[in-house]
Order: structure tokens, then sequence, then C-alpha cells
């Protein structure tokens, strides 16, 4: 094969290449730009949204509220007017409940210092070693709300640990997180029904069992998998609990 001399020719010594070779290059440069933009774009769009939870490790904070024990530790702490209350569900360090930190103080005034764990609409605290102690109560006290029930239920959705699933872990659903989660469960964590809804937000109810007892470590078998669950529920201020009659995969 043999170039003629009015056929283009370009040696990457030279100062500029001829004017078609050139054409052809920014054409196929910005092909390609524009490609690697747009696989880009799509595997932006086609990733899943950033998790909400945050977990605010090394910076401890301290609320004072009505602790209740049951079904799971937590404490109602008042938050912008005398009715208003922020319910925070408690647990204690590494993978164990809070049980054994609040024993004695259902229904009394305490303050409580652990780190915030936390999505927008459910507030979390790990609370430190001996970090529930007696407090005085305020001059006016809020109303707490009592236990209403809501009827009978059937809901479908993924069983997860609440303290990972608020923010401690990301990923923290499906089959990537189960070992943790069934861990976690076991420890005394209680454990929540998540609930995607249509609209893309999401939702989650407290399980017990049947009898509104904690019943952690019987959900630490059904993690990371689809479920749908029946039985009645409850709510409290701005928590709803479900009392678990009957549970199956699906």
């Amino acid at each position: 094969m043999s170039l003629s001399r009015d056929e283009p020719f370009y040696v990457g010594y030279q100062p500029a290449a001829p004017a078609s070779i050139a054409s052809v290059v920014g054409v196929v440069a910005a092909g390609l730009v524009g490609a690697a933009l747009t696989a880009g774009a799509v595997l932006a769009l086609t990733q899943d949204r950033a998790d909400p939870g945050a977990f605010e490790f090394g910076h401890p904070r301290t609320v004072r509220g009505i602790l209740t024990e049951h079904p799971y530790p937590s404490v109602a702490v008042p938050a912008g007017g005398p009715d208003s209350l922020v319910r925070y569900l408690l647990v204690a360090e590494g993978k164990h409940g809070a049980q054994d930190l609040a024993a004695g103080y259902d229904g009394r005034w305490v303050q409580v210092r652990g780190t915030r764990i936390a999505r927008p609409e459910r507030e979390m605290l790990e609370v430190v070693a001996e970090g529930i102690t007696p407090s005085d109560p305020p001059p006016q006290l809020p109303v707490t709300p009592g236990l209403r029930h809501l009827g009978r239920r059937t809901l479908q959705g993924e069983v997860v640990d609440s303290k990972c699933w608020l923010g401690v872990m990301k990923p923290a659903t499906g089959n990537i997180h189960r070992g943790c989660a069934a861990r976690c469960l076991s420890g005394g964590i209680p454990p929540l029904l998540m609930i995607h809804l249509a609209d893309g937000r999401v939702q989650h109810v407290l399980l017990t069992a049947a009898n509104g007892e904690p019943a952690s470590d019987q959900y630490a078998g059904k993690v990371g998998r689809p479920v749908r669950v029946t039985g009645e529920l409850y709510e409290e201020g701005d928590l709803r609990i479900l009392r678990v009659e009957m549970l199956t995969e699906h």
C-alpha cells in the first residue's frame, strides 16, 4: 500500500495536524466526551438516594425528659412548647438494648447522656455507661400522650434493627446487612418494620410480641427480607407500635 503525495499525513511531533485529520479527531473526541457525560448522568440517576441517617459519633449530648421502659426504653423530651415532645428511642453502646440502663426509671423525670442517631422521622440516643440519672422535673410538666388503639392492620415491609437503620450503618437493609442486624436484635435493639410508600417516603413501625412485650430476638431471623405482618396497631405520640400476631415472608 502506498500513499500519494496529496493524501494528508500527520506525525506527532509536527506543530499542527492537517485540517481534514484535525476535524475527524475533533468529532471523535467530542463524541467520546459526550458519551462519558451521558454515562455519568445515567449512573447518577439510577443510584439509590443517599441514606439520610446520621450518627454523631464522638459528640454526646444531654437531654432531660420522661422515661418509658416498655415496650422498649425511650425518653420523651420537651421541644418548643408545653405539649410538644420529641421521643428518643434508647439503646446502649455496641449491639445492646438499654433495658438494663433504664430499669427502675419508668415514668420518672431523668437526665440522659448519649450520642444522637437520627433520620428525619425518628431520633435515638446511644446511652453512655451510667448515662441515665434522676433529674428534677420542670415547674410545668408536659402532657405525655397516652396509648391509642388504631385497630387491626396488615402491613408489608422489611424488618430492620433500629440502631443501624437510623444512622449507625450504611447500608442497613437487605441481605448485605442481615448478619449485623440479627446480632443487634439478639442483643435487645428495638426492631422496626420499614415501609416504602408509593410516593418514595419511608415509614416505620415499632414491632413487639402479640401481648405488647418486647421481642427483639423474635425478629432476628427475619431481617433483610420482605415480610407481611398482621396485628393490633397502637400509637403513642409520634410512635406507632404493632403488636404482631402473624408474620410471613413474601
